[in-house]
């Protein structure tokens, strides 16, 4: 990577350290600053990336670019004080979605399979539960959170299909930072809190992102 695609990296881990801090502490005119700001910078770090020949192409980066852009509006949103779930939710399907599109040319099909596995053995122990609770909130509610479900195991099962750790890694957090959330959101209180949400999203957001330095 290069110099200035490093710092911008070290800078989003610094900026999510202020955020989990303050999650944890319930200072949330810090977090409405420090969160978008971990994204703005995994940006930058997209940007700054040096595409080497024979990896990541300037399309895939594009899409890369448009992914953390859907984020970035669904973190704001999600921030606001009349939050829009629903809006929130559109966004990061379709942060999922541009992940799938430029990940998927590298999917190995043995590896995406073994991963398919897991997450649905996993979704057994999760998902049934999760939309058995959404249910209270309305046939829509419910569908959108359905189909949200299917792009993130998708997108999940592409990410560990590319054969890189760190991009496997980085979208089993995602795909393990939104069932927190939508655990605590419809079911009750999640493990870790608001703050493991926040962990784990973030990591994986930048898991994702160092697959354009591969």
């Amino acid at each position: 990577m290069t110099t200035t695609a490093v710092i911008l990296l070290v800078a989003a881990g610094v900026a999510a350290s202020v955020d989990w801090w303050s999650v944890a502490t319930d200072r949330l005119g810090v977090e409405f600053l420090a969160k978008p700001s971990v994204i703005i910078c995994l940006i930058g770090v997209a940007l700054a990336i040096e595409i080497d020949p024979g990896g990541a192409s300037n399309v895939e980066r594009g899409i890369f670019l448009a992914a953390l852009g859907a984020s970035l509006v669904g973190d704001v949103v999600l921030m606001t004080p009349d939050a829009r779930f629903e809006a929130g939710l559109a966004a990061f399907l379709v942060a999922h979605l541009f992940y799938i599109a430029a990940l998927a040319p590298d999917f190995e099909l043995g590896v995406g399979l073994i991963a398919a596995i897991l997450v649905i053995a996993l979704g057994f122990g999760v998902v049934p539960q999760l939309l058995g609770a959404v249910r209270a909130h309305g046939p829509v509610i419910t569908a959108a959170v359905a189909a949200y479900v299917v792009v993130v195991s998708v997108m999940g099962i592409v990410a560990a299909g590319t054969g890189l750790v760190v991009t496997a890694v980085g979208g089993a957090l995602f795909v393990v930072s939104d069932a927190l959330l939508g655990w605590a959101r419809f079911v009750g209180p999640a493990p870790g809190g608001r703050v493991l949400v926040h962990v784990t999203y973030h990591l994986g957001q930048a898991g994702l992102v160092l697959w354009l330095a591969a």
